[in-house]
């Protein structure tokens, strides 16, 4: 994991019409497992074609994934919770969902905006602590990107270990649980929960969901979720959850570190 971070990062892009082989022909890069594409030499990302008209989002593959196990449906209500700079409020909305995106800063909703109209999708925009949020009515799903230590991303932020300690990691644990509290009370009857922390901690990843479902035995794992053919078996780490590395697809360039757990309610 040191020698991926210390090597740096591709450029991954998702494509909004969900057609990667596409894509990745027009520019020249490589369609990962799970649909991203990856370029090595990539340059001024606003330069590259389809960068003004919204064909593609800069996302990391591992990013991208939490959206595509939540698998939003068009039509379905949908909530994405701490949801700039939007890559995945993007996904969703580009399969035909009903998305409300949610976060606590208005400058970094404006980027959820800003995003929007260049890719010519729509959502509706909450400024607002998700721990207070309530939808008017229960939603079909809801993405948590919670809160976390983002030690999966060293290799895009080199800065990190020196700018960051340990301290206040106990605190932003207990957000994350009652951050997955009260995401559960958005649900409606067999609505969808998925989990994600870019974070290589198990603190903030496996130790949540056992802890979640010590205080909630009938939260079902969602395994057919992650029941797809472009999951490799070394990133499974127990029922419905994920555990990405940043040593997986070393010889291609790495991919950021994420924790992704997929959960249903009873119903």
């Amino acid at each position: 994991m040191e020698a991926t971070h210390l090597a740096g990062a591709p450029l991954d892009l998702t494509p909004k019409d969900g057609d990667a082989g596409a894509l990745a022909a027009r520019l020249g890069g490589e369609v990962m497992p799970g649909g991203s594409v990856r370029l090595t030499a990539a340059g001024q990302v606003s330069e590259l074609g389809g960068y003004a008209s919204g064909d593609w989002w800069v996302q990391d593959a591992a990013a991208a994934m939490p959206a595509r196990l939540l698998a939003a449906q068009p039509g379905e209500r949908v909530a994405d919770l701490c949801a700039a700079p939007g890559g995945k409020t993007l996904q969703m909305a580009a399969a035909g969902a009903e998305v409300t995106a949610l976060d606590i800063s208005q400058g970094r909703m404006d980027r959820v905006a800003e995003n929007l109209g260049r890719c010519g999708l729509a959502a509706n925009l909450v400024v607002a602590d998700a721990l207070d949020w309530q939808p008017a009515v229960l939603l079909d799903a809801v993405l948590l990107d919670a809160p976390c230590s983002a030690t999966g991303t060293i290799r895009r932020h080199p800065d990190l270990p020196h700018a960051k300690g340990g301290y206040g990691l106990r605190e932003l644990f207990a957000l994350q649980a009652q951050m997955l509290d009260h995401a559960l009370t958005l649900l409606r009857p067999g609505g969808r929960l998925v989990f994600c922390t870019c974070s290589l901690l198990p603190e903030e990843g496996e130790h949540q969901i056992a802890h979640l479902r010590d205080r909630y035995p009938e939260v079902i794992a969602d395994t057919a979720a992650t029941d797809l053919p472009w999951i490799a078996p070394e990133w499974r780490a127990g029922d419905g959850m994920l555990r990405l590395r940043p040593d997986f697809w070393a010889d291609r360039g790495g991919i950021d570190g994420f924790f992704i757990a997929c959960l249903r309610l009873p119903g």
